[in-house]
């Protein structure tokens, strides 16, 4: 799939046609850099389309986050396994509590 052509625009735009830059964010749902003396300066992007973006984002990490446990933790542990290791860990706790008091 290609990416499509970056929308870039003088900053100067924003003062003398905003109404045309807001559109052209909303009905693209891509962003647009302005630029200032020939630089980039300023991306604007359509608020529906930088909500879609965070989410995309977010799913991306939690995605990444899912792949590296699997890849750490490749068992499967059933719910009493993993009831039995945290009584475990809880009792340790415990101990190691009680010896710091005495």
């Amino acid at each position: 799939m290609a990416l499509p052509v970056p929308t870039i625009r003088p900053i100067s735009d924003l003062r003398t046609d905003l109404n045309d830059v807001c559109e052209c964010a909303r009905t693209t749902q891509q962003p647009i850099f302005m630029t200032k003396n020939g630089k980039a300066s300023l991306v604007v992007i359509d608020c529906e389309a930088y909500e879609q973006q965070r989410m995309h984002d977010l799913y991306v990490m939690k995605l990444r986050e899912a792949e590296i446990e699997a890849r750490y933790m490749p068992e499967t542990v059933t719910l009493e396994e993993m009831d039995e290791r945290v009584a475990r860990i809880l009792d340790d706790a415990r101990k190691v509590y009680a010896d710091a008091e005495r």
